[in-house]
């Protein structure tokens, strides 16, 4: 089934405005409702603009409203490495799968691989050979980066990867179409300049809400064709520096004007600590560490919270226990993991957050007057204004309004409705809200 259901734009969750209610509500609430999801919350018929019970004799007008918008560019790693194990295989599959989900129909969506192209090869792996290396490395080295996304950003809408046009076909024919860059020996991966070309793009989105989410399976490569300084992989300085790479992500995070959220997610392979894969060499450093901390510089807020947040970049580091990234380098790896790990960054980066509708000629919206009830898979729960703004809502779940004045849930609440697969989310205005 759908996630929500349609009302004028299409929406993941749908969000029923009803106005008016009489002024003998209290502003406590005195229902069974610990919170979306708690073992104490009760099924509560509320009603919209039918029905009976809860708030159905407050309607007076309703309007919709979606989740705010949210652009999101995938950055998927596409070097020689990720032809083993089946790594691209799965990464394919998962993708599309993951982006075919109702959820991401109000996204954004795009694409960008790397490596692009070839480029010369660094004087210093061959020097005095020139660009190909006197022949023995005719095509130069997979150092090309896209400035552009492969799939230009654009909204999804309802159309998943099997319609005949849409962002989610153009996703899918481009995987069915590409592969790794197995005829480059060296698996170059431009990694740091493909992410200042992911978040040129992003910022040119006239979106708010901006995500990157980097594939990969380690080693940020070909620093030796840049002015920045690299770790020697025996000929060249071609291994970044990961303090180099935490410096773009937090200044892309950190921007005034078009901040980007960026998400990693570690396949098999980062968990590499210098020794080969295969043919192939590894950055002379724990991979995980540093896709930690690229994950805690890329999104602080939504890192787990027993996840090694505090923990520094160093050469001789140890790899994280608990690692900030989203780590699928052991266990299972597979189309269904990779894909919910894809959705858990959605929920995550996106959150729970509905911009409210400006009311009908003549009315007037009261903040004081909101009230939110969630339907999980048919079962309407009343969630409850947190009164503490310190208050996280982890157990029982609340909701409360940002500083533009939207409605988010938090807490559990947000957590219940992200993992739910039916949910319709419904804002009542005009009863005194119930407060935790």
């Amino acid at each position: 089934m759908r996630r929500g259901f349609e009302w004028g734009a299409v929406s993941w969750a749908a969000v029923a405005v009803v106005a008016a209610c009489s002024a003998g509500n209290a502003s406590k609430s005195t229902g069974a409702s610990g919170g979306v999801g708690a073992a104490s919350t009760g099924s509560l018929d509320v009603g919209a603009t039918s029905g009976s019970g809860g708030f159905e004799g407050c309607a007076k007008f309703s309007a919709s409203a979606d989740l705010a918008p949210a652009a999101m560019l995938v950055l998927l790693d596409r070097s020689a490495s990720m032809s083993q194990a089946n790594k691209w295989g799965v990464a394919q599959l998962a993708l599309v799968q993951a982006l075919d989900k109702d959820v991401f129909d109000t996204m954004s969506l795009g694409l960008s691989t790397f490596p692009s192209s070839y480029t010369g090869a660094p004087n210093c792996l061959c020097p005095g050979f020139g660009p190909t290396c006197g022949g023995l490395l005719p095509q130069g080295v997979a150092c090309g980066y896209p400035t552009l996304p492969q799939i230009p950003i654009q909204p999804a809408g309802m159309d998943k990867s099997s319609a005949p046009n849409g962002v989610r076909r153009a996703v899918y024919d481009y995987l069915v179409g590409h592969a790794p860059e197995t005829a480059d020996p060296s698996d170059a991966s431009p990694i740091y300049d493909s992410l200042v070309g992911a978040y040129a793009a992003l910022k040119a989105t006239p979106i708010d809400k901006r995500i990157v989410v980097l594939i990969t399976d380690g080693g940020f490569s070909c620093t030796s064709l840049s002015a920045r300084p690299g770790y020697s992989d025996g000929q060249c300085p071609d291994w970044e520096y990961p303090d180099t790479v935490n410096a773009l992500i937090t200044q892309a995070r950190t921007d005034a004007q078009k901040p980007i959220a960026t998400f990693l997610v570690g396949v098999p392979g980062s968990d590499s600590v210098g020794q080969m894969q295969g043919p192939y060499a590894t950055a002379p450093y724990a991979m995980k560490l540093a896709l930690s901390t690229y994950a805690a510089s890329g999104s602080p807020e939504t890192v787990p919270s027993d996840c090694e947040k505090s923990s520094k970049f160093s050469q001789n580091g140890a790899a994280p226990a608990k690692p900030c990234h989203l780590d699928l380098s052991g266990g299972t790896f597979d189309a269904d993991a990779l894909a919910t790990a894809i959705g858990k960054i959605r929920g995550a980066a996106v959150g729970c957050v509905y911009p409210l509708p400006k009311a009908p000629p003549g009315e007037t919206i009261d903040p004081n007057a909101v009230n939110v009830v969630v339907s999980l898979e048919g079962s309407k729960h009343e969630v409850l204004k947190r009164a503490d703004k310190n208050d996280t809502c982890a157990v029982d779940g609340c909701w409360d309004y940002d500083d533009k004045g939207n409605v988010v849930l938090l807490g559990k609440a947000c957590s219940d409705v992200n993992a739910a697969t039916v949910v319709d989310v419904e804002v009542f205005f005009g009863c005194a809200s119930q407060v935790k």
